[in-house]
C-alpha cells in the first residue's frame, strides 16, 4: 500500500478578471502555503499564458471567455489556461515553472497531465457556472453573468 498526505484544502482566491486581445479570463489563485500568491508570480502567468490563447478570441464557436489557475504547489509552480468553445466544450493548456525561479515558465511536456484535486475544485466551479449562466434556459443566460460568478473559498471544503 502507498503512503499518501490526507487531504487538506488548499484556499482558492479569485484574483482578478483580466481583458486581452478580446478575451476575458478570470484569474485564480491557489497556494500550497495558504500565503496569498506573490504579485510576481501572479503577473508572470498572466504575461507569459496568455498570449497562448488562440485568436481570435471571438468566433462562431468561440466565446472570447474562461479562465487561469495560478497555483504555487508543492513540487512545481502550475499554470492551467482553460477557455470554453462549441457550447460546452473546455479547451487546457498546462504550464510550470520551477518554485524558486516563479517567472520561467514553459508549457508542461507532459501532456498526459491534467490537473490536481486542488485545481479541479476550480475546474468543477467554472463547469457548473457554465451551466448555470449561459447553457441555462431562461433569459438570464449571458457570458457576463459566467463572468461574475467567481470562486472564493478560503476554508477546507
Amino acid at each position: 500500500m502507498h503512503s499518501v498526505t490526507p487531504y487538506i484544502a488548499r484556499p482558492i482566491e479569485f484574483v482578478d478578471q483580466v481583458d486581452l486581445n478580446g478575451w476575458r479570463l478570470k484569474v485564480y489563485a491557489i497556494s500550497s502555503t495558504s500565503l496569498p500568491l506573490s504579485s510576481e508570480i501572479v503577473s508572470a502567468g498572466i504575461d507569459k499564458v496568455l498570449p497562448h490563447l488562440p485568436q481570435p478570441a471571438l468566433t462562431d464557436l468561440r466565446y472570447g471567455v474562461g479562465f487561469l489557475i495560478i497555483h504555487s504547489g508543492s513540487i512545481r509552480n502550475w499554470f492551467l489556461l482553460d477557455w470554453w468553445e462549441q457550447e460546452d466544450i473546455i479547451h487546457h493548456k498546462l504550464f510550470s515553472s520551477p518554485l524558486d525561479n516563479p517567472g520561467s515558465i514553459s508549457p508542461e511536456p507532459d501532456k498526459s497531465l491534467i490537473a490536481c484535486v486542488h485545481e479541479l475544485r476550480v475546474v468543477n466551479f467554472e463547469s457548473e457556472a457554465w451551466i448555470k449562466t449561459v447553457l441555462c434556459d431562461d433569459d438570464q443566460s449571458s457570458l457576463d453573468n459566467y463572468l461574475k460568478t467567481r470562486l472564493n473559498s478560503m476554508k477546507a471544503v
